[in-house]
């Protein structure tokens, strides 16, 4: 293939958008086979300057993926070919666009210096970029990133200095990725000195912008560049709002982080309709569409574009602006029409004073927070709200966590599993236990809380906490006010799912004598075992179903959350893979769904927020309570529970049963990993 300058032109054009849209792999790709045609080619002057700019994009890869080692070496290599095209270049326009890049690259190789602690050289190569870049937004990057250089060597005043500097720049370009990275490092700064009405300031403009329909495109390219952890805004906003005794406003920060986590997984996703939102959906994705052109507009002047009009910032300013403001009514009329739906497109928490009201008689909210030095802990009744910082580091509770299920998954000596357990009964309950009238708690947890089976939590008097709780949980409380009206079923007939086939190394034996059993309780269900559990039949019956049960194995994909699957038997058209991009376009009447499939509740293990899991997916499509299981169930002893539950859903509501199943196998096998893993999520009853 011949190598031309429009080639490596549309090669770092494309390896740009893929890393701007957080496709890293591609990005990587792009910019290293185009690199290896350039370095095969003849045209010997024209392949360094090529190579300069490739290896640049190589670098932003690099940073955007942690590995700092290697952009500060993709850097150098970088600027060292860069130098040179600027010296050979007489052109001003190549000579412009050359010394842009290598502006860029000497920002790429300072950010890694700085990651790798080496600060003198790290200033030295920024303040070289600053003397090199003559391109305004470069030049506000990089004092930026001077300003993170001086927060890293303890400087707060110098950095507070570099981070003024830089703002006005930022605010005229109207670069929001940089403007929520300088504002949130100012929050930052200022909770470390507890300087609280100065961080909350910060930090709320920071929200602001964040939820602002002009960074919906742009947050992939900030999150891994200018803003390492966006989430950390608004817990920031929280721990200040806090210590400032607000907190009602600090309890709004905390459900809108669970919103903004909830629509960065689903991203752009447009699958997630059912009926009469769809076309609302529709209209977003050519909305979307047209933000995103304007947007990708606005980014070819960072790859050294050639166009004239796109490099006009009053041009990219008015197309981007109408695209806005074009997306801004149309969310307007979503709140309208769907509350719901516009859960799925913006941030849209609920009120303190709407939760209250909607939380039954007897039930007490626990909502948790868990920040890196502190968890914050809200305890919300229909007459009372109390909030707590307790002195219990998110690096502590992961590691107890991770004792925990490890000693329950292992089957370890229950004297151990109970030490380990009232552990963190101690950090997370026993300054919110004297607070607690009812008998009835809706947990809403937070990272890595969860994984944690508060089932199994153990009390200084001995008792696990579903000896003295029914107990219930929610990915965030703002979906207690979609969960109203929720389950009114078509008719009282049960689907149950069970052992579908999906070959010898999948079997599981008892899960088939569980499906059959949930017919002995609802007379007229539809059992589909084996060869008739098809992903087909359960589509088509599962909406006139007041209860769908599934005994089969979960698929869980880290990379994909929304490709998460229950493994049926395929037909037809369909390939076997309920997944949840799937689930939420189904439109369900049940007023229960049970999941007792391997790990189904899981999701993605990482920071618990960005899952998705198959339980919203559920309670989006119209149940309000979908019950998971935390870790891999023994397909028997699953059996076992659930018999005691469907003995008991006879006379009880879900939360209830599953608290008396519990409570029967507890008496029998008082090992947590026999009835502990199952969780409702929805309404409590």
């Amino acid at each position: 293939m011949e190598v031309t300058a429009a080639l490596v032109s549309a090669s770092n054009s494309l390896g740009t958008s893929y890393r701007r849209v957080g496709d890293l792999p591609r990005a990587r790709q792009t910019f290293e086979s185009a690199l290896e045609l350039v370095q095969a080619s003849p045209f010997k002057r024209r392949a360094g300057a090529w190579s300069g700019s490739l290896s640049r994009g190589l670098a932003g890869v690099a940073a955007s993926q942690g590995d700092h080692a290697t952009a500060a070496e993709q850097g150098a290599r970088a600027v060292a070919l860069l130098e040179q095209r600027v010296r050979s270049e007489k052109a001003a326009r190549p000579r412009q666009t050359a010394r842009l890049h290598l502006a860029q690259a000497l920002l790429l190789v300072g950010n890694a210096q700085r990651h790798l602690g080496h600060y003198p050289e790290a200033e030295a190569t920024l303040r070289k970029a600053l003397e090199v870049s003559g391109e305004p937004e470069v030049k506000a990057q990089v004092v930026s990133a001077l300003g993170q250089l001086a927060r890293a060597r303890g400087d707060s005043a110098g950095a507070l200095e570099h981070f003024a500097r830089a703002l006005p720049e930022a605010q005229r370009l109207g670069r929001v990725g940089l403007l929520i990275s300088l504002h949130s490092e100012m929050g930052r700064i200022h909770l470390a000195d507890r300087r609280w009405e100065e961080a909350l300031r910060e930090y709320s403009e920071a929200m602001r912008l964040v939820e602002d329909v002009r960074s919906e495109l742009e947050e992939a390219a900030y999150r891994s560049g200018y803003l390492e952890d966006k989430l950390g805004i608004y817990h920031g906003a929280a721990r200040a709002a806090l210590a400032l005794g607000r907190s009602e406003e600090a309890f709004g920060f905390a459900e809108r982080a669970r919103a903004r986590a909830f629509l960065d997984l689903l991203g752009t996703h447009t699958t997630l309709s059912k009926g009469k939102t769809r076309a609302l959906v529709e209209e977003e994705l050519r909305l979307r569409a047209q933000l995103a052109e304007a947007r990708a507009a606005a980014a070819e002047s960072e790859a050294g574009t050639e166009d004239e009009a796109a490099a006009d910032p009053a041009w990219r300013r008015g197309r981007l602006q109408a695209a806005e403001a074009a997306y801004r009514a149309f969310l307007e009329r979503v709140r309208g029409e769907s509350r719901e739906q516009a859960s799925l497109m913006s941030v849209e928490p609920v009120h303190l004073a709407e939760l209250q009201r909607l939380l039954p008689e007897g039930t007490a909210l626990l909502e948790y927070l868990v920040t890196e030095p502190e968890t914050l802990l809200w305890i919300v009744t229909r007459t009372a709200v109390e909030s707590l910082r307790l002195p219990v580091s998110r690096r502590f509770l992961v590691g107890a966590v991770r004792e925990l299920r490890a000693a329950i998954a292992d089957n370890a000596a229950l004297a151990e599993v109970q030490a380990r357990s009232r552990r963190l009964h101690d950090a997370l309950l026993s300054a919110a236990r004297p607070r607690l009238a009812g008998d009835r708690l809706l947990i809403v947890p937070h990272d890595v809380l969860h994984y944690l089976p508060f089932a199994a939590l153990r009390s200084p008097r001995g008792r696990w906490l579903v000896e003295d709780y029914t107990l219930a949980t929610l990915p965030s409380a703002s979906v207690l006010k979609y969960l109203e009206g929720k389950g009114g079923g078509r008719d009282a007939r049960a689907v149950a799912v069970g052992n579908p086939d999906l070959g010898p190394a999948l079997e599981l034996r008892y899960a088939e004598r569980e499906a059959r059993n949930v017919g002995t309780h609802f007379p007229g269900a539809s059992i589909l075992v084996r060869a008739e559990a098809t992903e087909a039949r359960v589509k088509t019956l599962a909406g006139g179903s007041a209860l769908l049960h599934f005994a089969t194995h979960g698929a869980l994909d880290e990379q994909d959350p929304l490709a998460s699957a229950l493994l049926l038997a395929p037909e037809g058209a369909e390939d076997g893979r309920l997944e949840v991009r799937e689930i939420f376009g189904l439109d369900l009447g049940a007023r229960l769904v049970v999941l007792s499939a391997c790990e189904t509740g899981l999701g993605r293990l990482s920071r618990g927020d960005e899952l998705v899991g198959l339980q919203r997916a559920f309670l989006y499509a119209g149940t309000p309570a979908v019950i998971t299981t935390l870790w891999k169930v023994d397909d028997r002893a699953s059996f076992a529970l659930m018999e005691h539950f469907y003995d008991a859903l006879e006379r009880l509501g879900p939360a209830q049963a599953l608290r008396q199943a519990g409570r029967a196998t507890l008496a029998q096998h008082p090992h947590p990993f026999a009835w502990a893993a199952f969780v409702l999520t929805g309404v409590p009853d």
